[in-house]
């Protein structure tokens, strides 16, 4: 009886050590929070992850909420949000944030550098007679909370010399949700991503009043990664290899538009027409975090708390991290 218990202790012993090897040799994973469907196929097209000796896992969430909620959950590394997004999720916070103590740092961020395609909006529906900024006064304005659509929501109504009881503000959960309750004349002002609402301005039923240039937000799409993420070192290393070879998709994006406006047609089932928009309209290059970008996105924090729309005035450079620019960031 004693010689079988040590063989079955001999055995398990064995069993659990041939499974701590093999997962021992499984690959790292990042879990990558995107909101845009599409964005996978088109990073798996370019083909810049062969090779990687990580996994990447890709979660569809629309929303910064929804992308902060599963960054804060430890359902992603990484979550895909606009790049003033953490200084309203920092602003309202109920314990200040440290350079020590900050939950999440923006990693990256990027948008198109072609001042033709807008990353963000304000746009109003013809029949609503706005002739000027000052005749939004009175109308039903479509927004969503969290993010730079917001905050062009907010900088917009702030230009027009308003405030939100000069108007009805109509808060949804989402970015696509609003521009469909817009294109629908549900509300008749919108703020948000212009893709969604351009078919109304093409078929003459809306027109842009305000873009996010004009109103100096940078409107960079922004990576936020958990603090404890970047300090694991397998996990940053992963980071910085991974954001490196999605320069790379950027190059490739360029060259190949065609093939991923085939994406947006064929997989996400867009119209022609709204296709060749987004596969011109996403083509994207990394900006630097570095000082001048900080000192635009204090600007904006200032504002917002002049404003009351966030809690707490803060400092925002503990939220830009340029640790992965130099992966990241193509010389130009």
């Amino acid at each position: 009886m004693r010689i079988r218990t040590r063989l079955a202790a001999v055995f398990f012993t064995s069993l659990l050590a041939g499974a701590s090897s093999a997962f021992a040799d499984e690959p790292l994973t990042l879990t990558i929070g995107t909101q845009d469907a599409a964005w996978p196929l088109i990073v798996e097209q370019s083909r810049v992850l062969d090779g990687a000796p990580y996994k990447i896992k890709w979660a569809v969430l629309t929303g910064p909420a929804a992308q902060l909620s599963a960054l804060y959950s430890k359902s992603l590394d990484v979550g895909l949000m606009g790049d003033t997004s953490l200084i309203i999720e920092q602003g309202n916070a109920r314990a200040p944030w440290t350079a020590d103590t900050a939950p999440l740092q923006i990693i990256a961020g990027w948008r198109n550098p072609d001042s033709s395609y807008p990353p963000i909006v304000t746009v109003v529906r013809n029949n609503a007679n706005v002739k000027t900024i000052a005749d939004l006064r009175g109308k039903t304005w479509g927004y969503n909370f969290g993010g730079f659509n917001y905050l062009q929501y907010v900088l917009s109504y702030i230009k027009a010399d308003l405030k939100p009881k000069d108007f009805e503000g109509v808060k949804f959960g989402d970015g696509n949700v609003s521009a469909s309750a817009f294109n629908a004349g549900q509300v008749a002002v919108y703020s948000g991503g212009y893709a969604p609402v351009k078919e109304a301005v093409d078929k003459g039923e809306a027109r842009v009043i305000i873009k996010s240039d004009e109103l100096d937000i940078p409107a960079l799409s922004v990576f936020a990664a958990r603090t404890d993420v970047l300090r694991d070192p397998a996990k940053s290393r992963a980071l910085g290899d991974f954001l490196g070879r999605l320069k790379n998709s950027w190059t490739w994006w360029a060259q190949n538009v065609p093939a991923v406006e085939k994406i947006y047609l064929e997989k996400m089932k867009q119209s022609p027409a709204r296709a060749k928009f987004s596969a011109e309209n996403g083509r994207s290059v990394f900006y630097p975090l570095d000082g001048a970008l900080v000192a635009r996105e204090q600007k904006i924090a200032d504002t917002l708390h002049k404003s009351g729309d966030i809690k707490h005035p803060i400092k925002v450079d503990i939220e830009f991290n340029p640790v992965f620019d130099a992966q990241a960031v193509a010389t130009r």
